[in-house]
């Protein structure tokens, strides 16, 4: 999503592209509370799910892993794989948050959103042979932080909730969230750091019960948690319920084959 302002070759050693099956099912629980920290509302939220996962399909082959792991430009090792900087999943997130970004602004920007359809995903089902589900008592903790953040985001400008969520939970440094959002690198400064002030005065607005709830769900010492503190919390998304998931593939899926079908009996251009 948001590469060094060099672009590097490719290094020896490269990680692999993911599949689509694994981009779906690691995005899935980081994009169901991504775009509502971008602002879409609840009953849009299939919708625009279906929006980000089906444009995330269609640039798939152009996307670059190595940009996210590359070391600083500069510094590129002649031979072997470059250091790791993030983990695979983190680079998906922060690549899927730019597709979410873009979406999100021509949704709020029009009322009629083109739908940008692929073709050809395959077949098979991404969740088979994951790491075990986490336990209802681990998914209720981490459903109630991601709930809690969400609502005290909305609270914050759409402008500056986008570099907050961008530098605090992404961990996208400040020049590439400027030559993402095409601003320049103090005015990105100054809208986090009015974002963190807007998030803690969220926090003191609670009762002082909600805030104490908040302190314990952090394991934080101090009697208002910063946005820093609570946007780590989350990092651990939720899962999605397996039901909703496995519904969202199909109607993908459907989609996908309805625009392969088109493709395949769409007769050549004339010229």
């Amino acid at each position: 999503m948001m590469p060094p302002r060099s672009s590097p070759s490719a290094p020896p050693s490269a990680p692999a592209r993911p599949s689509f099956e694994t981009v779906y099912a690691v995005g899935l629980p980081f994009l169901h509370h991504a775009l509502r920290w971008l602002g879409v509302s609840v009953n849009d939220l299939d919708d625009m799910l279906q929006e980000v996962f089906l444009a995330a399909y269609r640039g798939l082959a152009s996307y670059e892993p190595w940009r996210f792991h590359a070391a600083p430009a500069g510094v590129l090792a002649a031979a072997g794989p470059p250091p790791l900087r993030i983990t695979p999943e983190a680079a998906l997130h922060r690549w899927l948050f730019g597709i979410a970004w873009r979406k999100t602004s021509h949704y709020h920007a029009r009322a009629h959103r083109r739908r940008e359809i692929p073709s050809g995903a395959g077949v098979s089902w991404p969740f088979d042979g994951r790491a075990p589900a986490p336990t209802p008592e681990q998914s209720l903790a981490s459903a109630d932080r991601a709930e809690i953040v969400t609502a005290l985001l909305l609270k914050v400008a759409p402008e500056r909730r986008v570099i907050l969520v961008m530098y605090d939970l992404l961990g996208v440094a400040v020049a590439d969230i400027a030559g993402e959002l095409s601003l320049n690198e103090n005015t990105v400064r100054s809208r986090l750091r009015l974002a963190r002030e807007d998030f803690r005065a969220a926090v003191a607005r609670q009762s002082a019960e909600r805030r104490s709830a908040l302190c314990a769900l952090t394991a934080s010492e101090r009697p208002l948690p910063s946005a820093t503190t609570m946007l780590h919390t989350v990092r651990a998304f939720p899962p999605v319920p397996a039901p909703a998931a496995r519904a969202l593939w199909r109607r993908l899926q459907q989609r996908i084959d309805e625009r392969s079908a088109i493709a395949r009996t769409t007769p050549p251009a004339p010229w």
